[in-house]
C-alpha cells in the first residue's frame, strides 16, 4: 500500500510560501527502525552509508584528520544514543548532518581554546614558514590542498558549513536550510556571498582559479581535498 506524502508549511514572515511543501519519504526510515529494535545490522549499515561523508565534511571543516575522526565517532555515538527521540520531522540524513555541523563547531571552539591555553606549543607545531608567492603560481597537489584548506579557514563557520554542505553532499538549498534552520531564500543569499568570499580568499593566496563556475570550482576543490 503506497504511503501518502506528508506536507509541511513554512512559518510566517517575508519568506513564507502559501503552497504546501512535499516531504519526501525517508529512505533510511527502515534502517532507523531496525536500530530501534536493537539489531546491529541497522547501526552498521547507517555507519557504512554515512561514515565517509561525515568524516569528509569534518576533515574539510576542521582541516585536521584526527579531529575529523574524533568528530565522526562522536556524531554517531550521539545520534545512536538519541535515536529513540528522533521523531522523523526531517530526514535522518538531515538530522545527521545537523548534528555533524554542531559537533564540528564545538570541536573547533575546543581547538581554539587549546590554542590560547598553549599558544607556544601550538605555534611550534603549526608553523609552516610559507614564503611570499608570485601571482597565479602553479601549485603542486599537496600545496594546492593546503592553500584550499587555508582559504576555507578564512570563512566564517556558517560560510564554511554552507560551502561544504553544498559540495560534500550536494544538498539542495531546501535541505541545507533544514540542516541549518534557515529558509531557502536565506540559504541562497548566504551561499552566494560565501562563494564570493571563498573565491576572493583563493585569489588572495594567488591560486589559479581558471574560468570555473561555482559548481565546477566546488567540484575541483573537493577533488583536491580527497572527496
Amino acid at each position: 500500500m503506497a504511503t501518502e506524502p506528508r506536507f509541511t508549511f513554512t512559518g510566517p514572515g517575508e519568506d513564507a510560501v502559501n503552497e504546501p511543501r512535499v516531504v519526501e519519504p525517508d529512505e533510511d526510515a527502515e534502517l532507523v527502525e531496525t536500530c530501534r529494535r536493537g539489531q546491529a545490522i541497522g547501526y552498521r549499515t547507517l555507519y557504512e552509508k554515512y561514515g565517509h561523508r561525515i568524516y569528509a565534511f569534518a576533515r574539510r571543516f576542521l582541516a585536521d584528520e584526527q579531529h575529523a575522526e574524533d568528530v565522526t565517532q562522536e556524531v554517531f555515538v550521539q545520534v545512536f544514543r538519541k535515536l529513540d527521540g528522533f521523531r522523523g520531522d526531517s530526514k535522518f540524513s538531515t538530522w545527521l548532518f545537523r548534528v555533524t555541523v554542531n559537533s564540528c563547531k564545538n570541536k573547533r571552539r575546543w581547538v581554539d581554546r587549546e590554542r590560547r591555553l598553549d599558544h607556544r606549543t601550538y605555534v611550534e607545531r603549526s608553523r609552516t614558514g610559507e614564503p611570499a608567492a608570485p601571482p597565479e603560481r602553479e601549485l603542486g597537489q599537496r600545496e594546492l590542498r593546503d592553500e584550499i584548506e587555508r582559504a576555507l579557514n578564512a570563512l566564517t563557520e556558517e560560510q564554511r558549513s554552507l560551502i561544504l554542505l553544498k559540495g560534500v553532499k550536494n544538498l539542495s538549498y531546501e535541505e541545507i536550510g533544514d540542516v541549518l534552520g534557515q529558509s531557502e531564500n536565506q540559504v541562497r543569499g548566504k551561499l552566494y556571498r560565501a562563494r564570493k568570499v571563498f573565491r576572493d580568499a583563493l585569489a588572495a593566496r594567488h591560486v589559479r582559479l581558471k574560468n570555473l563556475s561555482d559548481h565546477e570550482l566546488e567540484a575541483e576543490v573537493l577533488a583536491e581535498l580527497g572527496g
